[in-house]
């Protein structure tokens, strides 16, 4: 059937008769292809009924047209099927009608992106190494000038940059303005020829030097402008980075993701060099670039909340499952003050993707998509003020979540994989969007599907109305965006302290660590906070290459040091800026209480607070503003750790302990090389537990209150039987606590990647 729609789309917008009949004939098309998607036939009444069903819904009552077409059914069995079709396409004709002549379709010109994409995953997407090397070229900025009229468009970018691909455009406030991503691709024969996917991916090592990803030469995805006339086309971003998804700001700056925050994601395979891309901004001329995102992994998809923050995308694999947790992020535009608003901790939705505010409203739409495939999914509408974690297992609830297109799953969960999909969604009201939508599966690594599938551009509305604005046969068509000014969000003052900043410092501010989802046990009271920068991946980019200890694809981590908590529970804390950090609670025995699985971080001169330890999403509690014990007094500076935490080193940290205290009656316990790691350490592994993405982790998606690596080892009760407790209770405090430290910081050997 679908081979068959694009055949018909393709002989009907291409042929000579008028451009009123090529477009109603490519609707009729489409009005098909989507009955046969819900199973039913053009012209059925179970079509016809739907269709008044819904048109009904989007007026809000009946009115007499529909209740003259409800009445022409009751007739049914009597006609002909030319009668049916007739009375079919006369119902399909009037809800097109009723839907376009919504106000919020206001009858003005879209702005829209032809695109090619590298067909593998999300993380290809935007690096501009892969379509170098496939060969993907194609696409361009158009301007679909009389939507739902006519399929008329215009190029503002045709001849105006090389052969090459093109990605994420955006649009100025003021209408005047279009920005977009583009990235060369070399006029040479690869060696494998034109292939477009991973399936002919070398690795790195065996690319030629003009197709290498080290070379100084190689080509990236980087940030243009043009006016809206399609004249003054300037490039404003250069060097061996990618620059994409830009994202106009309330004060004129753009904001963007960029590899310029260095590092490779840790789940790499040899073929596949995948940077770290985050959240950047820069002046509108492409000067002052500033990073205002320090995560470890990668970043997408960055828009501007109607409240005047960014909303994006951030994928947070600490300490557990890879192919997960890629929810909804926010933080203000000079990137302080980062917050998790949805999934972050659940497996039953893969990725959310493109957030973008809803007008005159404070939810949010988004693409509920998958890690293994390109960027597509299903239409979701989010509600941060419903977000909330379920009460037994402290994943995020789907309460604040509504399925606008139910008919299509969630990738990549236990749902399985859509056979088709929708993407780029433009909000115009809660009721209606704007959107992409492709008949065809989600092109996927996960899926098997690598072809590159064609979107079209439609109106749609939560009554399941979908109208056929545009469609490109020959190449997919994305992200419409409606041309003309719109109202400019508030823009967040920075108060970033320069003082503080000149120090490369920020500040703390920790309310009360006892308030948390899951209430911490009142009989280990937490005396310390323990402070962890993690360290982005680089040398290599393959998974495990190093392996640093006996986790999957870890995070090598420093200990930088502990602070004091309270006794009522507050904390004041100084900490370097720029960098991603992770906090533990821990009691007075050195143990941790609860730990991150996420990371946070801190601007230079930046003074940020925190209400508790994983409270409650949108958590407010009376306590947050009482004065607190820590508000008294100066900021405390980190104690740092032993020898041996920073950065990990398990042979500086732990080996001398057991080399004291063990080697009498374990003289295998030694630290001689054996595999990579020590033969103590290889002993050890099945004396501890540990989190990783694998089956072995404690668990995979949220972490409890006393099941941190010290409490769910059993080397810690080992250590407390009665062959060891005499030995143990004359260690001294210091030696425990390395122990405690290394097994509450995730067992590693190494604590770098050199």
């Amino acid at each position: 059937m679908l081979k068959s729609f694009f055949f018909l789309l393709f002989v009907f917008t291409t042929s000579t008769l008028f451009a009123e009949d090529a477009v109603l004939h490519a609707i009729r098309v489409d009005w098909a292809a989507q009955e046969h998607r819900f199973g039913r036939e053009p012209g059925s009444l179970e079509a016809i009924q739907s269709a008044l069903d819904r048109t009904e819904k989007l007026l809000g009552a009946s009115n007499d047209t529909i209740a003259a077409f409800r009445k022409k059914c009751q007739s049914w069995d009597s006609f002909s099927e030319a009668e049916r079709i007739k009375l079919y396409e006369s119902v399909k004709l009037y809800g097109r009608e009723v839907a376009l002549s919504q106000p919020v379709m206001n009858g003005k010109p879209l702005l829209f992106l032809k695109q090619r994409r590298f067909v593998c995953q999300m993380l290809h997407e935007y690096v501009g190494y892969y379509y170098d090397y496939g060969g993907v070229t194609g696409g361009g900025i158009y301007v679909l000038e009389e939507p739902g009229k006519s399929f008329k468009v215009h190029s503002l970018t045709e001849n105006l940059l090389p052969q090459g691909a093109y990605s994420s455009p955006a649009l100025s406030f003021d209408g005047k303005t279009v920005y977009f991503a583009f990235c060369e691709v070399q006029d040479r024969v690869r060696p494998q020829g034109l292939f477009n996917n991973w399936h002919h991916l070398p690795d790195a090592k065996d690319v030629p030097e003009e197709f290498n990803w080290k070379s100084p030469d190689r080509r990236g995805f980087h940030l243009y402008a043009i006016d809206i006339d399609g004249t003054n086309l300037r490039r404003l971003t250069d060097g061996p980075y990618d620059d994409f998804d830009p994202c106009p700001l309330p004060d004129g700056r753009i904001a963007f993701m960029s590899s310029r925050r260095g590092g490779y994601c840790r789940c790499n395979n040899p073929f596949e060099p995948l940077p770290t891309y985050t959240l950047h901004a820069m002046d509108a001329d492409g000067g002052n670039i500033q990073t205002l995102s320090w995560h470890e992994t990668n970043e997408w998809n960055p828009s501007v909340l109607n409240d005047g923050r960014i909303a994006y995308t951030r994928w947070d694999y600490v300490d557990r499952s890879a192919a997960h947790f890629h929810g909804l992020w926010a933080n203000n535009p000079d990137g302080t003050s980062p917050v998790v608003l949805f999934g972050n901790y659940t497996m039953n939705l893969s990725v959310a993707f493109q957030p973008r505010a809803v007008p005159n409203s404070n939810k949010i739409a988004f693409i509920a998509g998958a890690h293994h495939a390109l960027i597509g999914g299903s239409l979701v509408l989010f509600d941060p003020v419903q977000a909330k974690y379920d009460p037994e297992t402290g994943e995020d609830c789907f309460d604040s979540l509504e399925r606008l297109t139910p008919e299509v799953c969630f990738p990549e969960t236990s749902e399985g994989w859509p056979d088709s999909y929708y993407s780029s969604p433009w909000p115009l009201s809660e009721n209606h969007f704007l959107i992409a939508f492709s008949f065809e599966p989600l092109p996927a690594f996960g899926t098997g599907y690598l072809e590159d599938s064609k979107s079209g551009l439609y109106y749609y509305d939560r009554f399941g109305n979908m109208e056929l604005l545009y469609r490109d046969p020959d190449i997919s068509s994305v992200a419409p965006i409606p041309l003309g000014a719109r109202s400019v969000p508030p823009m967040i003052p920075s108060v970033l302290d320069p003082e503080l900043a000149k120090e490369n410092e920020g500040e703390f501010l920790l309310t009360d660590v006892k308030w948390s989802h899951f209430p911490l046990p009142d009989n280990r009271p937490v005396k310390t906070l323990r402070i962890f920068e993690v360290l982005p991946k680089v040398g290599s980019h393959v998974a495990n290459l190093p392996k640093l200890g006996y986790a999957n694809a870890e995070s090598a981590r420093k200990y930088l040091g502990e602070v004091p908590v309270e006794a009522d529970g507050s904390a004041f804390f100084r900490a370097p800026a720029e960098v991603p950090l992770y906090f533990q609670a821990v009691d007075a025995e050195g143990k941790a209480v609860q730990s991150m699985r996420s990371i946070t971080y801190l601007q230079k001169g930046e003074r940020r607070s925190c209400v508790g330890c994983h409270e409650p999403l949108s958590a407010t509690p009376d306590r947050a503003i009482t004065i607190k014990t820590a508000m008294l007094r100066e900021p405390s500076r980190m104690v740092p750790g032993p020898e041996g935490s920073n950065p990990m080193s398990y042979p500086k940290l732990v080996q001398p302990v057991l080399d004291k205290h063990c080697l009498e009656c374990h003289p295998a316990w030694n630290g001689e090389l054996e595999h990579g790691f020590s033969v103590s350490y290889n002993r050890l592994e099945r004396h501890v537990r540990f989190y990783e993405w694998g089956d072995r982790s404690v668990s995979q998606i949220t972490t409890k209150p006393g099941e941190c690596g010290a409490d769910m080892s059993p080397l810690t009760q080992i250590l407390k039987d009665e062959y060891h407790k005499e030995i143990f209770s004359k260690m001294p405090e210091e030696d425990k606590h390395r122990i405690y430290l290394w097994l509450d910081a995730n067992v590693p050997f190494y604590g770098t990647y050199y």
